[in-house]
C-alpha cells in the first residue's frame, strides 16, 4: 500500500510536519501548527478529511494542509507518506482489543520512519502506565502499571527511550488525562455517542464509574497544542510531560456544566460496573473497558504544572472548553 495524496499542499514554510492519526488530538496539533506557519500532512487509512475538523481555516492555512491516504501497519506505507518530514507525530489509535497486536506495529513503523528522516518524534501517550492509588499523578509518579494496557504503554515508551539511546532519535512525549472537546466521540466520556448526542435529544446521557469523586478532564485542544509546543521547543525533546488542565473537580460537575451551557436540564444515568461485567462476556471491548475502569472509580488527580512553568502554557478554563465543544457539535448539526 502507498501513500497517496489527496489535497495539493503549497508554500515555502520551512519544515514539514506529518501527523499520524487524525482524531481529536492529531488535528488539534495541526491547528496550532498551521497557525504557527508550518507545512502540516495528515495521515490517516481514508486519506479524507474528517467531519467537522479544521472549520474556518483561511486560505492561506489551507494551502499548507493536506491529507494523504496510509495505513500505519503498513512500513511501505508510512515510509512513503513520512517523506520529507522534519517532524513525525504519533496520534494513532485502535479499539482496546486490539492494542496488543497493533500498537506496538504502527510505533515501531513511525519510529523507524522518523529515524529515516532525521526527524524529530513526538508521541501523545496516556497516563496508564502511573501507579494506582497515588494522591497524585505528575512526572514524579511511579511508574507501575496495574494493567496490561498500562505495561503495554510502558513497553512503546521504553522502545521510544532505547531508539533515542542507540539510534539517534530524537522525541519528546506528552501524555494526558481522560479528554473531552471537539471531534471527542467514542472515545470521550463527553463525547457524542454516550453524552453529546443523548443531552441534545433529550435523553439520559450516560456516564461511567463514580461520579462524585475528584476527577481531572484534559481539554483535548490543549492536548494538541502541549504536543505541538513540545515538538517545536528543544527543551522539551528527550522527556516526557503531562498535559496542564484546568481545575479538577468531579465528572458530575462537568456534566452538569454540559448541561447548562446548553440549556437543558441534567439527565445523567451511571452505567454500574456490573454491566460492563455482563457486556464483556460477549464483547470483547466491553472486557478490555473493564479493565481500566479503576480510573473512573478512585480519585484521579492529575497535575501538569512542570509543562505550564517551563512553557508558559494556560490550560483553557472549564467553562471555555464546553462552551467550545458545543459550538463544535451544534456546527455539525
Amino acid at each position: 500500500m502507498t501513500a497517496s495524496p489527496q489535497q495539493g499542499c503549497t508554500g515555502a514554510a520551512p519544515g514539514l510536519h506529518v501527523i499520524f492519526g487524525t482524531g481529536p488530538v492529531g488535528c488539534s496539533a495541526g491547528a496550532l501548527l498551521l497557525e504557527k506557519g508550518k507545512r502540516v500532512r495528515m495521515v490517516n487509512r481514508s486519506g479524507k478529511r474528517p467531519r467537522g475538523a479544521f472549520l474556518g481555516l483561511t486560505p492561506e492555512r489551507e494551502a499548507r494542509l493536506e491529507f494523504v491516504s496510509a495505513d500505519a501497519r503498513d512500513w511501505a506505507a508510512v515510509r512513503a507518506a513520512a517523506r520529507g518530514a522534519t517532524h513525525l507525530y504519533y496520534c494513532v489509535n485502535v479499539l482496546y482489543q486490539k492494542w496488543e497486536k497493533t500498537l506496538p506495529l504502527m510505533h515501531a513503523n513511525i519510529v523507524r520512519a522518523a529515524t529515516e528522516n532525521g526527524a524529530l518524534f513526538a508521541a501523545a501517550e496516556n497516563l496508564y502506565m502511573y501507579a494506582r492509588g497515588v494522591s497524585l499523578i505528575d512526572e514524579k509518579t511511579p511508574v507501575d502499571p496495574p494493567s496490561h494496557k498500562g505495561k503495554l504503554i510502558q513497553r512503546l515508551h521504553e522502545n521510544l527511550i532505547d531508539a533515542g539511546v542507540h539510534g539517534a532519535l530524537q522525541w519528546t512525549a506528552v501524555r494526558a488525562s481522560d479528554f473531552y472537546g471537539p471531534l471527542a466521540t467514542g472515545q470521550s466520556l463527553f463525547g457524542t455517542e454516550r453524552f453529546l448526542d443523548p443531552l441534545f435529544a433529550g435523553k439520559r446521557a450516560l456516564l461511567l464509574g463514580n461520579l462524585d469523586l475528584p476527577h481531572t478532564f484534559t481539554y483535548v485542544e490543549d492536548y494538541g497544542r502541549a504536543l505541538a509546543t513540545a515538538a517545536l521547543s528543544p527543551e522539551a525533546h528527550g522527556k516526557a510531560w503531562i498535559v496542564p488542565n484546568d481545575r479538577t473537580v468531579t465528572t458530575r460537575q462537568i456534566a452538569r456544566l454540559f448541561f447548562e451551557a446548553a440549556g437543558k436540564a441534567p439527565k445523567i444515568q451511571r452505567v454500574p460496573r456490573a454491566a460492563f461485567a455482563v457486556a464483556g462476556l460477549f464483547s470483547p471491548l466491553m472486557r478490555e473497558v473493564l479493565e481500566v475502569l479503576y480510573q473512573k472509580e478512585e480519585p484521579y488527580i492529575v497535575d501538569g504544572s512542570r509543562f505550564r512553568k517551563t512553557f508558559g502554557f494556560e490550560p483553557t478554563p472549564l467553562e471555555e472548553g464546553v462552551k467550545r465543544t458545543l459550538e463544535w457539535y451544534r456546527a455539525l448539526s
